[in-house]
């Protein structure tokens, strides 16, 4: 009996102290204390290995946009920096100055004390067009400490969005009028809503005429009334639309006698930069 008591005694007075043993202080945080790898972090995403990514193209716009690709140092941060070397893939559809330059050479540091550094490049989303896609791939090569293995690649595929803006059509343009043939107008903004614009010389005869764009890419004429020797109205027709990337747009369009409603013409203009 006098064991077993004993026992129960020494129970209660070890078992505490090595429950506390088995799990840290509240609050104490794990520290590595050793470098595992540099990965790039895009790399990481549930996107994979290769992300693609629009860049903006405006008519008159920027030629160049500057882009990165962040490189991570897993593990401790360093007391000196890391440096990590990188290489374009043979394989890349995207050409060095034609589609992209890069302004990162060859290598990056990661600074000391950080746990990340950046590739940097340019794209260049006025040589693209709608549909097109290039890839840019990046392989780090050495560095400071490993490199990972499952991480240390990633490609950019590179494309081009064009987002209406109306500054975009606006200016000198070229109207083709089938049968009749190509003559200058001018477009210039509607001082109310940001969505119209006016062409300063409808039909070749002089006539402002206002157009109504929407952002999912179609523009239309409301129904509308102008003088050329006799009184007309004029709509669109269905079938419009534009190109945000290069400013053309295209408008069916039907003319009437304003007094008799008999038609006068239809048929269609197509707006392009000079």
């Amino acid at each position: 009996m006098k064991k077993s008591n004993l026992f129960h005694i020494l129970a209660w007075l070890v078992i505490p102290v090595l429950l506390n043993s088995c799990f840290s202080d509240p609050g104490t945080d794990i520290k590595l204390t050793s470098v595992s790898n540099v990965e790039i972090s895009e790399a990481t995403t549930s996107a994979g290995l290769d992300v693609s990514k629009s860049y903006d193209k405006i008519p008159g716009g920027p030629v160049d946009i500057k882009d990165s690709i962040r490189v991570n140092l897993v593990g401790a941060q360093r007391a000196s920096a890391t440096n990590v070397s990188f290489t374009i893939d043979p394989t890349s559809t995207a050409v060095a100055g034609l589609h992209y330059d890069m302004i990162s050479q060859a290598s990056i540091s990661i600074p000391a004390k950080s746990s990340f550094g950046y590739i940097y490049f340019t794209v260049h989303p006025q040589v693209l067009n709608p549909g097109e896609v290039f890839k840019l791939k990046i392989n780090l090569t050495t560095a400071d400490v490993p490199v990972s293995v499952n991480f240390g690649k990633f490609t950019r595929s590179i494309r081009i969005s064009c987002p209406f803006l109306r500054a975009s059509f606006l200016g000198a343009y070229k109207c083709l009028e089938p049968s009749y043939g190509t003559y200058d107008v001018n477009i210039s903004a509607d001082a109310v809503d940001p969505f119209t614009v006016i062409n300063s010389n409808f039909w070749d005869a002089g006539a402002s005429i206002k157009y109504v764009f929407t952002a999912n890419g179609s523009v239309s004429i409301p129904l509308q009334t102008f003088t050329a020797g006799a009184t007309y109205t004029v709509q669109s027709q269905t079938g419009t639309s534009y190109d945000a990337c290069i400013g053309k747009f295209i408008v069916p369009y039907i003319v009437k006698n304003a007094t008799t409603g008999a038609t006068v013409d239809i048929n269609t203009h197509t707006f392009t930069k000079p």
